[in-house]
């Protein structure tokens, strides 16, 4: 059977004007101070944050394969850390760290026939971390460093089955162990307070749920926010204090515009329903992952020396997909995937300085997301369909923005979307939401020449 085809043309504009030059906040002096040791010593920390697991799934019987390569789940986690970092040079810093966290990504599916149900449940919980960064300081305040290592997760399996006159479950711990690597921000904040935004992404070994025959890979993506405390102090200067000879200048009113690359996870919930009241049914958590790539544009106005607000939009096209295949003896084989390939967003952020070079924020707004789901199938004929779907729905998230030179920045941003549940197929609903993390780079106009990068005596 064929389905019909629908195509959904997208298309994003941001027009940002710049208010008077009068009227804008007068630039505000970063001192000329050199980049000294202040990031070496002990720290600890408590971090809070989101993501959610994709994972592979495979099993064979009788002849009989079947990949689902995208079952998964969401959800929220927390964590605390304690490390030790050494400033190797006047903007190098290497370091390790430990972390112990709680995730609870939960994801299910069922199917019913008369008579007949069956339900599977997977729910993370307690994982950790051995880890080392290595960073590099965009200006005596801000590192932004690479972080990577060894990590470990528990995993909870549970489902059940009901037939007429019988029924059976199972219940499943695992401890799998892997690695996980990602990027991040961490800026002074006050005294000897830091503030970091930080994504990862950790891959497990495969393992078999135990009186199952089933295969499972899993693997993780999470995103924290983090208040960190350093002892010995950072010795930052803060944003009031006054230039001296040689200092220069930063004002983030402006219009900007860049490109950006990450990577996401996208999940959804599938429904589907036939036969009428009674009849089959079905429901699963979807989960898909990928890369990414986006233009973006947008302004903003510095009302005072430590707040900011601005409007700002972008383009993004995305790889993030999950599948489903099915092969049996003779043949026969059915395929089917789900691609959330591109996305487009507006949005306001408003954001904080904690110094003058480096920006903390919030954005959020209206975004549009398109699915392309394509299903095959040759069994023992063939048949092919593939169909565009376009969600429409919010997006929001942190982000940590800070001058590298003259009027460029660079960024770390973490987006949250959910969409709307739309019919996708002839019975079939779903309603689509990802989580992704996306660095950028961007020129803002005016700006100013940059933060000075005056060296440190040997």
């Amino acid at each position: 059977m064929e389905m019909r085809v629908g195509l959904t043309a997208l298309a994003a504009i941001v027009l940002a004007v710049s208010a008077p030059a009068g009227a804008q906040t007068p630039p505000v002096s970063i001192p000329a101070k050199d980049f000294g040791p202040v990031w070496t010593g002990f720290y600890v920390g408590a971090a809070f944050g989101a993501g959610g697991a994709v994972n592979r799934l495979d099993n064979s019987v009788g002849g009989v394969s079947t990949s689902f390569n995208g079952a998964g789940g969401s959800g929220v986690l927390g964590s605390i850390y304690g490390g030790v970092d050494y400033q190797i040079t006047q903007r190098g810093v290497l370091g390790l760290l430990a972390e112990l966290s709680y995730s609870g990504f939960q994801g299910g599916a069922s199917a019913q026939v008369p008579g007949v149900y069956a339900n599977v449940n997977t729910n993370t919980g307690l994982g950790w971390a051995v880890l080392a960064r290595a960073g590099i300081l965009a200006n005596p305040s801000t590192l932004l460093y690479l972080v990577g290592g060894y990590a470990g997760q528990n995993i909870h399996t549970d489902g059940f089955a009901t037939v007429p006159g019988a029924s059976a479950s199972f219940s499943n711990d695992q401890t799998v162990n892997g690695w996980t690597v990602g990027p991040g921000f961490e800026t002074g904040l006050f005294g000897a307070w830091t503030g970091k935004l930080e994504y990862r992404y950790s891959q497990f070994g495969r393992t078999n749920l135990a009186g199952t025959g089933i295969g499972l890979n899993p693997s993780n993506h999470a995103i924290r926010a983090g208040l960190s405390y350093r002892f010995g102090g950072l010795g930052v200067a803060s944003s009031n204090e006054q230039a001296p000879p040689g200092a220069t200048n930063v004002n983030w009113t402006g219009i900007y515009g860049g490109v950006a690359a990450g990577a996401g996870m996208g999940f959804g919930r599938v429904n589907a329903a036939a036969g009428g009241p009674g009849g089959a049914a079905t429901g699963f958590d979807s989960g898909g992952q990928g890369l990414l790539a986006s233009v973006f544009a947008g302004a903003d106005y510095q009302f005072s020396p430590q707040a900011l607000a601005g409007v700002m939009g972008d383009f993004t096209w995305t790889g993030i997909q999950s599948s489903i295949s099915f092969m049996a003896p003779g043949g026969g084989s059915a395929f089917v995937s789900a691609e959330a390939n591109r996305q487009w967003s507006l949005m306001g952020r408003v954001g904080y300085l904690p110094v003058p070079s480096t920006l903390i924020y919030a954005a959020g707004g209206y975004s549009q997301l398109n699915v392309h789901g394509t299903v095959s199938a040759f069994l023992p004929g063939s048949s092919f369909s593939s169909r565009d779907t376009a969600f429409s729905g919010f997006t929001v998230g942190p982000g940590i923005e800070t001058v590298v030179t003259g009027g460029w920045t660079t960024r770390l941003e973490y987006r949250f979307s959910q969409f709307e549940q739309k019919e996708v197929a002839a019975g079939v609903t779903m309603q689509p939401s990802n989580h992704t993390i996306r660095a950028g780079l961007s020129y803002k106009f005016g700006m100013g020449s940059g933060i000075s990068t005056a060296q440190a005596p040997d």
